[in-house]
């Protein structure tokens, strides 16, 4: 039943697409995405399922754990993000650590601060606020890309990032926790990987030219910190579009055995180390390969096809 379900949505797909052209396909099918897999999809699982799927991926007492997810895809789901979360606690225990992106929902709190630690909303999604309003966890300091925490290494993971000048810098949870073997989760976000691979051009920034294009706007962060101080902190970024193929190196260049992947119902569930990862985006560069096809590599390689050196 179900094959015919996906023969007749490809067949009108494309008929759709002929007509629509590609451009305006492509958000007519966005829009539509959830309508259609709620008639496909109907099986019924709850949080003890996910942690059974994710013990099955390496995670264990002690397990340094970062989640990104999109809620918006858990269809079938019955259970809660408080029980989501207080299942991965109770799995880790005392030694493990739980950690989510939570960077604001906007650039700017209110007219005195850009960011406050304690009170601005978090923009990663659904999960990551419930998260971040729990009793315990702590947060980073950080407009761009502000971390949550809870457990043994909270502290350690995010009490340098309003040092970094860069979001993903040696300061930043994400490149801490590429050093700790860290288990990086994705929920309903296909080929994601994670945020900590974008340390591989704060990484770089000083050695290639390439890399130096993603620090060139120097901005200013006000913020609150927990004791209520007006503070701030200087900090480099770009303005301009970037488009990635994050697919592309998954599929040619991961050993298979580091890219764990199922679903349950129609969530897609993934899981990667961060140190493997972002190792191998680092070796990937040496070579002159990088995930991103905006802004161009090719006007910053060499005859041999490696990234030109910065000056």
């Amino acid at each position: 039943m179900k094959t015919k379900i996906y023969k007749f949505l490809f067949n009108s797909a494309q008929k759709l697409k002929r007509k629509l052209g590609i451009e305006n396909f492509e958000a007519f099918k966005k829009k539509n995405k959830r309508k259609v897999n709620r008639l496909i999809y109907k099986n019924k699982y709850d949080a003890n399922d996910l942690i059974q799927v994710m013990k099955k991926m390496g995670m264990k007492k002690g397990s340094v754990v970062f989640i990104h997810s999109s809620m918006t895809e858990f269809y079938n789901y019955t259970g809660t993000a408080e029980e989501l979360i207080q299942n991965i606690i109770n799995v880790i225990g005392e030694e493990g650590t739980l950690m989510m992106p939570a960077y604001p929902k906007t650039q700017k709190f209110n007219d005195e601060v850009d960011f406050d630690v304690l009170n601005s909303p978090s923009g990663a999604g659904y999960l990551s606020e419930v998260f971040r309003k729990m009793p315990g966890v702590k947060r980073s300091i950080n407009l761009q890309h502000s971390v949550c925490a809870y457990g043994k290494l909270a502290e350690y993971f995010t009490n340098e990032h309003h040092l970094s000048s860069t979001a993903w810098d040696e300061h930043s949870p994400y490149y801490k926790m590429s050093q700790m073997n860290t288990l990086v989760f994705a929920f309903g976000l296909p080929y994601f990987l994670g945020t900590m691979i974008h340390c591989t051009e704060s990484i770089l920034r000083s050695k290639y030219k390439y890399f130096q294009l993603f620090f060139t706007k120097k901005k200013v962060c006000r913020y609150k910190d927990v004791d209520g101080n007006i503070r701030s902190y200087h900090y480099f970024t770009h303005d301009f579009a970037r488009r990635r193929n994050k697919k592309k190196i998954i599929k040619k260049y991961f050993d298979k055995n580091e890219f764990k992947n199922t679903t349950i119902s129609n969530l897609r569930i993934e899981m990667v180390d961060a140190k493997y990862t972002l190792d191998l985006f680092l070796q990937l560069a040496e070579k002159g390969i990088t995930m991103y096809s905006v802004p161009s590599p090719k006007p910053y390689l060499n005859k041999e096809g490696k990234f030109i050196k910065a000056n």
